[in-house]
């Protein structure tokens, strides 16, 4: 009996660990996109940054129901200044969300 017990648990533990390493992955694999999508618009000028869009990354294939968006906005208070946000969004069981957020100047990245 103490044998069964025994085997039970390390079972459990096992399927635990799997689970959780996919769950890890697929949020690194949100952060890679993400990363990539920022440093795309941070390349992009100043003037050519569009309001908005969808991320395209076949990354996000290998995400549960993975997308991804970005926004460009004036800063608040700053003229010269945008804030740019990419989201990475997945279901993992729980609808999960991934956010990056930088500031691009009309001097360059950091004015």
């Amino acid at each position: 009996m103490f044998i069964l017990v025994t085997l039970l648990a390390f079972y459990t533990s096992a399927l635990n660990t799997v689970a959780q390493s996919r769950k890890q992955r697929y949020e690194d694999l949100a952060y890679r996109v993400a990363n990539k999508q920022m440093e795309s618009l941070r390349a992009t000028t100043y003037v050519s940054l569009p309001p908005s869009g969808a991320v395209s990354d076949s990354m996000l294939n290998q995400i549960p129901s993975g997308a991804g968006s970005f926004t460009v906005a004036d800063y608040a208070g700053y003229t010269g200044i945008k804030e740019i946000t990419v989201t990475v969004t997945w279901t993992d069981g729980i609808a999960k969300q991934l956010q990056l957020k930088t500031l691009a100047g009309n001097g360059g990245i950091n004015p």
